[in-house]
């Protein structure tokens, strides 16, 4: 069959070859498009090869696929437009990762609806990476970080082992600029209304090896750029090209220019050997000035370790902080679309941006604007599986914080509960929607399916702090710190700003173990939230170590923020489900706590 140019100008196509890979699309079990989007694959694929291409327009799409009727206006109802951004990055991921040696590539040229087929070659086959998947300020200073010391076997190897360390050399090499080469432009820039879908751009360049005949430090270089490409994958929200270093096989200045031009940040760095040492400098730039915004080195040892864990541990955290959801590079992308909210375009993600936002301050006022605006939300883009992902939490919120009244816990849970089913519906392996159902499931009293839907987030994104803190948080509720503390020790060094709630949780440990100067130290650093718990903790922690004014003006505070706390401290706490032991160590430190502050009041009289 011969297809239409615009369609494929490959004569060696046939009808058979794509829909054998449109079948193997669809059946890859990690393939992140919802069944809406999957209809829509399956749609424009079976139009084009029926001979009707020139018939998929918005209009057309919106009623075949959509449900939409024939008095279908895109200008006011842009979900043809906003779920083909989604299915092109869709598309992106399974090429990036299962469909990396399929023969037959299916793609959607931006700015149409009509698909495109075309053969894959070696070099085309490792194509662009898209980067896939609250409120700290962006660092306005340069962060430079104290150096990471990470252990690496500096055995010297043999001549076949160092003939193979070559051979893999290269061979990354290659594939750093099949990646390069087969660049896709056309992507957008941060004051384009394609942002949300396609996230915050950052172009990851090769790392340099300092010292031509360092074939450690060049081993070690021609991988990372790879890995960290890899790991900043499981993150939402954002875009990322990985671009060769320049050299006579290399980009030149103008590509190098225009894939700059292409995006909003840039990692580098460079890999050396002082002292017996190997050293790895990694640094985040602002491209619109040219500001280093972040910059770490990491030191590697002479222990036993190989050079593919030294990669992954350092890309590993390289993309923590890149990656984060409260990081540089996502806080500038919240600030942006929040910018936005009176776009209709962009409202819905707007919405998800300040709901990322409130769940780092918990403020009433914060919450009643940002619930009605998801609500609103999932009712416009019925598609958009973050938006009912935020909207679970903030549904569970009602019930944990009080919000809802007229209803029991268990019949308030409900709506949050169809919320973040209806999330992981559409995106199964969604963090947010994972950490949202642990929280469901644990105010629920289902604490062992909480944990298990907490440990899948992290497993879904090991590299995100948020969710390695979310399980230490979970673990903590129910009085696991054994395997609690170390997450959270985790997820606190790993983190640009630190949820307070990780502190928090760290203090109720100490307090487990009657470490009064510890529990005050961990809670002084949750205090920025501002909570009323969090006083509380404080003023447990004062009363031990005998400082009664303290105790006072901290126990005043906790109940002036938490009137619940001073009419019934033991109901205050048992809504949030803790473990019983906690429960009964929390009732008990604060009776105590009051009983230091009544000292001091009858000492003042």
């Amino acid at each position: 069959m011969t297809f239409c140019p615009e369609v494929s100008d490959d004569p060696s196509l046939d009808e058979a070859d794509i829909r054998r890979q449109l079948d193997l699309i669809l059946d890859y079990a990690d393939f992140q498009a919802s069944s809406r989007r999957r209809e829509l694959l399956t749609y424009i694929v079976e139009e084009a090869l029926a001979g009707r291409a020139s018939g998929l327009k918005a209009t057309t799409i919106a009623m075949a696929v959509f449900d939409r009727g024939s008095d279908f206006d895109q200008q006011t109802d842009p979900v043809v437009r906003l779920e083909a951004r989604k299915l092109r990055r869709d598309l992106d991921h399974y090429y990036a990762d299962a469909g990396r040696d399929a023969p037959v590539r299916i793609s959607i040229p931006k700015g149409h609806y009509i698909p495109r087929f075309s053969k894959l070659n070696t070099a085309e086959q490792v194509e662009e990476l898209p980067l896939a998947s609250v409120s700290a300020a962006v660092p306005d200073e340069l962060v430079t970080a104290n150096t990471a010391s990470i252990g690496l076997s500096e055995k010297q190897p043999g001549r076949k082992h160092l003939h193979l360390a070559l051979i893999v050399t290269v061979l990354l090499c290659v594939a750093a600029l099949a990646l390069f080469w087969g660049y896709r432009p056309g992507e957008r820039t941060l004051a384009d209304s394609d942002l949300p879908v396609d996230g915050a751009g950052i172009l990851v360049e090769g790392f340099e090896a300092r010292g031509t005949n360092d074939n450690l430090a060049s081993l070690l270089a021609a991988g990372l750029s790879q890995e960290i490409t890899a790991a900043l994958l499981k993150f939402p929200d954002l875009r990322v090209y990985l671009m060769a270093r320049q050299g006579t096989a290399g980009p030149g200045p103008s590509e190098a220019a225009r894939l700059h031009s292409l995006t909003q940040f840039v990692l580098n760095g460079s890999v050396w050997r002082e002292d017996g040492d190997l050293l790895v400098r990694a640094e985040l730039v602002r491209n619109k000035d040219a500001r280093v915004l972040w910059s770490h080195r990491y030191k590697i040892g002479a222990n036993e370790r190989s050079i593919a864990d030294i990669q992954d541990e350092i890309s590993s955290r390289v993309a923590s902080v890149v990656g984060q959801q409260y990081g540089i590079v996502r806080s500038e992308l919240k600030q942006f679309l929040i910018s936005q909210e009176s776009n209709p375009s962009l409202s819905s993600y707007a919405c998800v941006a300040r709901a990322e936002i409130y769940r780092r301050t918990l403020r009433l006022e914060e919450y009643l604007k940002t619930r009605a605006c998801l609500e609103e939300a999932v009712q416009k883009d019925p598609e958009y599986a973050r938006a009912w992902a935020m909207l679970a939490y903030l549904r569970n919120d009602a019930v944990r914080f009080g919000y809802d009244k007229e209803l029991p816990v268990n019949e308030a849970l409900v709506p949050a509960r169809e919320a973040a089913t209806r999330a992981l519906s559409l995106n199964p392996k969604d963090t947010d929607a994972l950490k949202a159902m642990s929280h469901i499931e644990h105010y629920d009293g289902n604490f062992e399916r909480s944990i298990d839907y907490a440990r899948q987030a992290v497993e879904a994104n090991p590299n995100d702090p948020e969710t390695i803190g979310n399980l230490g948080f979970m673990l903590g509720m129910r009085g696991r710190f054994s395997e609690a503390v170390p997450l959270l020790d985790r997820a606190i060094e790993r983190s640009v700003s630190p949820a307070p709630r990780y502190y928090q949780m760290l203090a109720l440990s100490h307090l487990m173990k009657r470490q009064w100067k510890d529990m005050l130290a961990a809670a002084n650093l949750a205090a920025v939230d501002g909570m009323g718990v969090t006083y509380a903790f404080l003023a447990i922690a004062h009363a031990e170590l005998g400082n009664r004014l303290a105790t006072r003006e901290n126990l005043e505070m906790a109940e002036e923020r938490w009137p619940l706390l001073a009419e019934d401290p033991r109901a205050a706490f048992e809504v949030h489900k803790l473990d019983p032991a906690l429960l009964d160590a929390l009732v008990a430190g604060l009776k105590h706590a009051h009983a230091i502050a009544s000292k001091q009041n009858s000492a003042s009289r």
